[in-house]
């Protein structure tokens, strides 16, 4: 019981920090203006989390599965693979646009492992598994070999979130618009396509 009561507050504490990071950005947050907005004592916040580093660090894996969800729950099946692909990467895109502090956090913020905790490996791999059926499609169709999976998916992966911090770093002089005219460049040219507007 003890125990579900402490499990129960810190998803309270995590929700009120996640609130602030949506609304106010991640600089927002300290001990201080949590206790404000929980009602919690700065000694009772100690007692659900370590420090603000742990706080943070449950939040992100918290952050990154309603992101999951939300990506999940949309259907990027397409006739042509490298169309889906281009779905998939555009939904992506879409939803830091729709929530900028959100990347900022994920990106930004310098965290810091805990010592032996692989659930973000774990997380990673799910994450990263959106996209995989579609880049299974494009090797049983002879698009891409094998063995250039990994080199490629990380091309489009890396390439992409350097586009929208870019945008997200600088006075926004890079559009999301833009970006996915980029990315559809890229995408064509990595499968060997003409580039053509989707």
């Amino acid at each position: 019981m003890k125990q579900a009561k402490k499990e129960r507050t810190q998803k309270e504490i995590i929700e009120a920090a996640k609130d602030i990071i949506l609304d106010k950005g991640h600089e927002a947050i300290t001990v201080r203006y949590l206790a404000e907005i929980t009602g919690y004592s700065h000694t009772n916040l100690y007692y659900y989390f370590k420090d603000l580093n742990a706080l943070l660090w449950a939040l992100r894996f918290e952050m990154i599965e309603d992101m999951i969800t939300e990506l999940t729950s949309i259907s990027f099946k397409k006739d042509d693979p490298v169309e889906e692909i281009l779905e998939a990467f555009f939904c992506y895109t879409d939803y830091f646009f729709e929530h900028p502090n959100i990347f900022r956090f994920f990106y930004f913020y310098p965290f810091v492992p805990p010592e032996g905790d692989d659930r973000y490996y774990n997380l990673e791999q799910r994450f990263h598994g959106m996209w995989q059926k579609s880049l299974n499609r494009l090797i049983q169709e002879g698009v891409i070999q094998t063995e250039d999976i990994q080199i490629v998916a990380k091309t489009i992966i890396y390439a992409l979130q350097g586009m929208i911090m870019l945008s997200f770093s600088s006075n926004g002089a890079t559009q999301k618009e833009s970006i996915k005219d980029e990315l559809t460049t890229l995408i064509n040219y990595l499968f060997k396509k003409s580039t053509k507007t989707f």
